[in-house]
């Protein structure tokens, strides 16, 4: 496949273009090919995870020349050391910040990775391959080039972009990008993923809208107008936690699990904890970090962070109810005796991971506690677990768990913007076209219909576009 284009074309690839995982978009210039992040499928599904993330991929990793990586959720970055595995020179441009975070999620990524490969080949008999090694991780480290936001890069005659913070966790970014073709230049606006700036939130940067662009390419994850987390939602969520510690470990003597991801929402989780508990000198119930990947990033905060958000971090930090749990056979130890404890443990979904295991211990006893603080598919473990009217017993690694223990569901901690801060934010930008990605189709559908009726009633001209993967855009 030649580099030669006559027209710039953005193409849709990625799993992103029909559903809420795998952001990956590719744009084709008549010198340059550029991707537009290249993160993993994810699902409850290892088999299928595998079967996607090694697919055929639509371009030649040694033709592509710019990876611009937006922020380390692995959805969004993971994929990228599987370009590095096969070929791959292209320069990853990326925020300050950002470097460190990649290594210690795709690191970890590599390492479930071959995890799943193992697990194929014993259960399902898939003579399989990891899409990418430890090594691959470390050869990929070497293209990294990290900027500063809100200045405008000038790469080459043809690429110029500029960093703009989009809330959405620590050193997150929406990408301005200025391609020339000849004497014409076309602006992309790329959002990644928006954070939800109505409700308050630790340890990111301060979401910066962005007025016009020629197309906007934009995420729409809860685009659905029946979802809400505001303020008032979220102090609910926080009396609701308060409620429930005090209750199932301060007067009953049991646990509370809390599962979490390992980027953003333990660190800003275990902040509200502190603002909740940590000046009452009566509070004795530990808090246990039980997950490597969490230790590991919350340790890289305190390097990454700065100002204000330091000295809060610093001062979570100096909490003495805390208690990192790095070694397994320590979190087998916290899980047996049976102590009262609050524990945070990744991953959220349930799938694997230390939760998992703390799922176990804690679900046939009616005193202790899960609360769910994201979001998890319906078939993961967490999901079934959530729906115990249905999953009165749960199978873990084969074994029959009843499903007793309490459950809560709160919505408020999503680091992503909401329906109506998309609606506000996407009708008021001047742009030719806003295409819409990384949303479940039924539901972005819906919402691209409510987008095209708003900016309408704004007098504006933007076309919204529900892309899928066979939509390609001419610029």
């Amino acid at each position: 496949m030649g580099k030669k284009k006559d027209r710039i074309r953005i193409r849709f690839i990625g799993e992103n273009s029909e559903d809420v995982t795998g952001s990956e978009t590719l744009i084709e210039m008549p010198d340059y090919q550029l991707l537009l992040e290249c993160g993993l499928y994810q699902s409850s599904d290892a088999k299928k995870d595998y079967k996607t993330n090694s697919k055929r991929l639509d371009y030649r990793p040694s033709d592509i020349d710019y990876i611009f990586l937006n922020h380390l959720h692995i959805d969004h970055s993971g994929k990228i050391c599987r370009l590095y595995a096969n070929g791959c020179k292209a320069r990853i441009i990326a925020p300050k910040g950002s470097v460190d975070l990649f290594k210690a999620m795709c690191v970890d990524s590599a390492y479930i990775i071959g995890k799943d490969v193992e697990m194929l080949a014993r259960k399902y008999g898939v003579n399989a391959a990891p899409i990418y090694t430890e090594e691959d991780v470390n050869k990929t480290l070497e293209y990294f080039d990290e900027y500063d936001f809100e200045k405008t890069i000038k790469l080459n005659d043809s690429i110029s972009f500029r960093f703009v913070p989009s809330g959405h966790i620590i050193n997150s970014a929406q990408l301005e990008l200025w391609l020339a073709d000849g004497n014409h230049t076309s602006k992309i606006l790329y959002t990644s993923d928006l954070g939800n700036a109505s409700v308050k939130k630790y340890y990111s940067n301060t979401f910066t809208p962005v007025d016009h662009a020629n197309v906007v390419i934009g995420e729409c994850t809860y685009g659905d107008a029946t979802r809400s987390a505001n303020m008032k939602d979220h102090e609910k969520d926080l009396e609701k936690i308060k409620s429930i510690i005090e209750t199932a470990c301060v007067q009953d003597r049991h646990r509370v699990l809390i599962p979490i991801f390992a980027l953003d929402r333990a660190q800003n989780i275990l902040t509200y904890l502190y603002d909740l508990f940590g000046k009452d000198k009566s509070f004795n119930i530990p808090i246990l970090i039980d997950s490597p990947l969490t230790i590991q990033i919350t340790k890289l905060y305190s390097n990454l962070l700065e100002g204000e958000s330091l000295e809060k971090f610093e001062e979570v930090l100096r909490w003495e109810n805390i208690k990192f749990v790095k070694e397994y056979e320590e979190s087998q130890s916290w899980r047996s005796k049976k102590d009262p404890c609050v524990c945070l443990s990744a991953s959220g979904f349930m799938q694997a991971g230390r939760s998992k295991q703390w799922a176990k211990a804690l679900l046939p006893d009616a005193k202790n506690h899960i609360i769910f603080v994201g979001y998890s598919s319906s078939d993961s473990l967490a999901g079934r677990i959530k729906n115990g009217k249905i999953h009165k017993t749960i199978s873990i690694d084969g074994k029959p768990i009843p499903n007793r223990c309490g459950i809560t569901n709160l919505l408020s901690f999503s680091s992503h913007c909401q329906h109506d801060g998309l609606l506000s934010y996407y009708s008021n930008i001047n742009a030719e076209k806003i295409c819409l990605v990384h949303g479940e189709m039924k539901g972005k559908i819906s919402f691209a219909k409510e987008l095209q009726e708003e900016i309408s009633r704004k007098n504006r001209t933007s076309k919204v576009v529900v892309v899928n993967k066979s939509c390609e855009i001419l610029l």
